[in-house]
Order: structure tokens, then sequence, then C-alpha cells
């Protein structure tokens, strides 16, 4: 048995839980991948076909695996089953979970009901209609997971600070290289400094799962802009710009940083600007001295509940028709991770913010001529809740010529 197992079978112990069953088909479940480790190094073997690792709360794990793919879980210890036809897989699948006896024999499982964890859902209803029909009950892994997949370890957090540290100086500069066109005759375009900022990345060995987001006055008022040919706008004096951006380093295991930041080109900018970019940012510290007080008070704060918190200071404001989605999102090996979400709105996750616990915290306000976004990164390391890059912005920077 690993420590890793050995840790895991105690979670599911400590959980009341008679085990938990790890699923993947085809890549289709990254939490079960990434907690054992699947696929993680160049050499290891394809794993197209379905596979199962039981994980009970007592006695040895046990796998399931395809004839073609006898070693596709060699790494982890175990006895293994092997299947070739759907009739086999069901058998076995039934034998496997006999261990599961007893009443009631719940079994976690990447699923949350309802749907209502997307980021949880990754095994598909037919599976867990097979697994039921073994005489077992389903619950969702999502506490589970969690814990061995959305906490972080000291290399991961230190990679994160690492990579965060670049993206911050990155951004800093990309506002004063705008600045020093806007005044031109020749200004900076949307996707000229979307551009500029995606090859200072690759300098700085960072990479990203895309470009950054460039958005200048109106186009600051979607959430979700993508930049494009078709709608590249110029960047001139006068003009409220957003930039959004995410990277990581480049070598296996590494952890994203996402911020984003905005600015005015020009000596001071407008009242309502202003307005805005205040009311944001109040909701922003709001959600960030919840979970530093939850922490402080011995409580583990909830996703949903950091978001009610945000939330409640826009809608104080006048702006909660304004805020169209989550105040925050886990961040991993991927910039949106699977761990808790800082979300009541487009879902209720009551999972807790745990030791190891990164989320990017981004409230925004989105009107028709521009929209405001702060966003940066909080990470639970050693019991108190950090902002992993200072200083974090507190007035729209003006950038005069």
């Amino acid at each position: 048995m690993t420590p890793r197992i050995d840790a895991i079978r105690g979670a599911v112990q400590d959980a009341g839980l008679t085990g938990w069953l790890l699923f993947d088909f085809h890549g289709t479940n990254p939490i079960a991948r990434r907690i054992l480790g699947v696929g993680r190094s160049p050499s290891a073997p394809k794993t197209t076909r379905r596979w199962f690792y039981w994980i009970p709360a007592e006695g040895e794990p046990r796998k399931l695996v395809h004839r073609l793919e006898p070693s596709a879980l060699d790494h982890l210890p175990g006895a293994a089953a092997v299947y070739l036809t759907w009739q086999e897989l069901g058998r076995a699948l039934a034998e496997l979970l006999q261990d599961a006896g007893g009443a009631p024999s719940r079994i976690a499982m990447e699923y949350s009901p309802e749907a209502r964890l997307p980021y949880v859902s990754r095994v598909d209803a037919g599976t867990i209609e097979l697994v039921r029909s073994a005489g077992v009950t389903v619950v969702s892994s999502a506490d589970l997971a969690q814990r061995f997949e959305g906490a972080l370890d000291a290399d991961a957090r230190s990679s994160h600070r690492r990579a965060g540290a670049l993206l911050h100086r990155i951004l800093g500069a990309a506002f004063q290289h705008v600045r020093e066109r806007a005044w031109s005759s020749e200004p900076a375009t949307e996707m000229e400094l979307q551009r500029w900022i995606f090859e200072r990345l690759a300098r700085a060995d960072l990479t990203s799962s895309e470009p950054p987001a460039v958005a200048v006055n109106r186009h600051s008022g979607d959430p979700h802009f993508m930049n494009a040919p078709a709608i590249d706008a110029p960047i001139r004096a006068g003009d409220f710009l957003l930039i959004d951006a995410w990277a990581k380093e480049r070598a296996p295991g590494s952890v994203y940083a996402d911020y984003t930041q905005v600015a005015f080109l020009g000596e001071t900018a407008p009242d309502r600007h202003r307005t805005v970019f205040e009311a944001v940012r109040e909701a922003r510290d709001a959600a960030i001295e919840y979970v530093r007080r939850s922490l402080r008070e011995g409580r583990a704060p909830r996703g949903c509940d950091v978001d009610d918190a945000a939330r409640g200071v826009l809608r104080e404001q006048g702006f909660a028709e304004r805020f169209v989605h989550r105040t925050g999102h886990s961040i991993g090996e991927e910039v949106h991770g699977n761990g808790v979400h800082l979300d009541n709105l487009e879902t209720r996750d009551e999972r807790t913010l745990i030791e190891g616990s990164l989320v990017s915290v981004e409230p925004g306000v989105y009107l028709e001529e521009f929209g405001v976004r702060s966003e940066v990164n909080l990470l639970v390391d050693g019991g108190e809740a950090v902002v992993t890059t200072e200083p974090i912005q507190r007035e729209i920077l003006c950038l005069a010529r």
C-alpha cells in the first residue's frame, strides 16, 4: 500500500463510506486520473478502455481493467481482474463490489446529484446505473476529490507563487506598453496587446491554455469576451482597458496563476468607472475577509458562503443583476480546477476551503458601455487565507501620457 492510497483509505473511513470507486473511460474523468497518477508519464500505457479502481474502507484495493490494456493500473497496489466483453465487465464489477456488503453500502464516485457540481460529475449516468445494479448506493466523491485533487502540496504552492510573480510583472509591463502607444497615430489594438503578452509569457517560460483576454471599453462589459480579428479594437487615450491573463510553469505538475486588472488611459478615470470599481473591490475584499474570519474562528468556509459574501456587497450597491457569474473558481494544474468553487449562483458549492485550497476571487460588474472585474488568487496556507501576489489592485490604474 502506498502512502497516498493509505491516506485515501483513511479519508474513506472518516467519511463513513464503504469505499471509493474511481473510474475512467478515454480520459473522461480527470479527477480519477490525477488522483491515481494515470497517464502522467510520457511512457505510461494508453487507457482507451474502461477501468475501475476500488479503494475500500477495509481491505486491499482492487483493479478492473480491459484485456487490451492489462497494465493500465500497474503502478497502483492491488490485484487486477481482467475483462473483455461487456458481459464480463458486468459480472466482474459485481464481484469487485461484493466486498461492499452490509447495510447500507455507500460507494463514492465522481457523481453529483442532479449535476449540481458539474466539475465533479465525471461519471456517466449509464455507469452509475451499472454500479447501482450491484446493490450499492452511489454518493458523491466531491469532498474526497477536494481533499486529494483540490488541495495543493508544498511543491504545487511554490509553483503557483513563482508563476504568479512572473505573471504579475508581465501584466504591469503590458499596461505600460499600451500607454506608450495610446497617444500615437498607431495605437496598439486588443489583439496586438494579446500577442505581446503571450510572447512575454513564453519568454518567461510560462505556458497558458489560451491567450489572455484583452478587452477595451464596451468589450470589457462582456464577462466572457474573446478576442477576434473581426472585432479587434484600438486602445487609445481615454479608453478603459481590462486584461485577464493566466499562466503556469512548463514543468509537469505546475499550477496556474490567474489575474484580472483594469486601467484607464488618462489622468483620472471617469466617476462612473471609479464607482463601479470601488463596488467590485469591496465585494472582492468581503469575500477574502469572510474566508479569513472563518479560519480564525475555526470554521471551514464553504464556497457558496464566500460567494454570498461578495454578492451581498454588490446587491447593496444596486449591481446584483450585473454580477452574472460565480465569485471564483478552483485553480490547479488546469486554470479551472476541480476543487471547491466560490459559487452560490451557477451551482451551490457546499464544499469547504481546506488547507491547500487555491481559488480565484473575481467579482465583476458588467454594463453596456464597460465592465469591471478584479481578480486575485487566494490560497489556504498554514491555516491562513493568503493573497498570493501583492500588491493587489486598490484603484483603477491611470496611465497618463
